[in-house]
């Protein structure tokens, strides 16, 4: 079981205007506050970044993926297949 986190730290950060208002209206509309939606995307990211971690160690063990298997784990979940790229950055 996870134990959520119960301290909070006020930040400042830095958004695109656009992205800050188009979050700003998902939050509201879905009628919660705006860190929520912020706190789950870092929380999304991060989580991202444990898969890709776990893929690497897992691809290094037991051979990289080919595009067939990728495509059916996606099709098997659900979800449209994307093909790799190699631009990684964070905004």
């Amino acid at each position: 079981m996870i134990e959520s986190m119960s301290t909070t730290e006020r930040v400042t950060v830095s958004l695109p205007a656009e992205v800050r208002s188009a979050a700003q209206r998902v939050a509201e509309a879905s009628g919660v506050p705006f860190s929520a939606v912020v706190n789950d995307a870092l929380a999304s990211w991060l989580r991202s970044r444990l898969v890709d971690a776990w893929l690497i160690e897992h691809q290094a063990t037991h051979g990289a993926f080919d595009e067939n298997e990728l495509r059916a784990i996606a099709a098997e979940s659900g979800i449209p297949y994307l093909p790799p790229t190699t631009d990684r950055t964070a905004a």
